[in-house]
């Protein structure tokens, strides 16, 4: 964090949260201040201005890497924060990369799919492929390359 700061940069932190008491497809939804969560709550999606913050961001942005959603998106009351993420990616002008198994199924529940600039199965390795990191894979097919 002291790293961001001092070059200008920030990283946003949720300031709404939506909360449950239990992991259940019928579990009502509270929406709550971050700092308010209970013991026995768990934080299962981001609130609206928490969304709509990142839903900025990704606006202004000139190139958005999406990896993961932002709440348990599978249970629709739950899912509020990561669809305005969707959205958000499906309306921006940025070129758009999305990475990962639950990520690509947000996209597939949200119908963004043809607005996404470009989608990776690899997870994991996607981000490690971005962060400059050597792919056993990839080096073997840029060294054939050569050949």
């Amino acid at each position: 964090m002291e790293k961001m700061q001092k070059r200008g940069a920030t990283i946003p932190i949720a300031v709404d949260v939506v909360v449950g008491k239990k992991f259940d497809a019928n579990e009502k939804a509270v929406l709550k201040d971050a700092g308010a969560v209970a013991d026995d709550e768990m934080i299962f999606d981001i609130g609206p201005k928490s969304a709509q913050e990142l839903a900025d961001i990704i606006m202004k942005a000139g190139t958005v890497v999406w990896n993961g959603p932002v709440g348990v998106f599978e249970f629709d009351q739950f899912g509020e924060g990561t669809k305005m993420i969707a959205d958000a990616i499906a309306k921006t002008n940025a070129f758009t990369l999305a990475g990962g198994g639950d990520t690509i199924a947000a996209i597939q529940k949200y119908n963004i799919y043809d607005k996404v600039s470009y989608i990776s199965t690899a997870g994991g390795a996607f981000l490690e492929f971005l962060e400059g990191k050597k792919l056993p894979a990839v080096e073997i097919l840029e060294q054939r390359a050569k050949k």
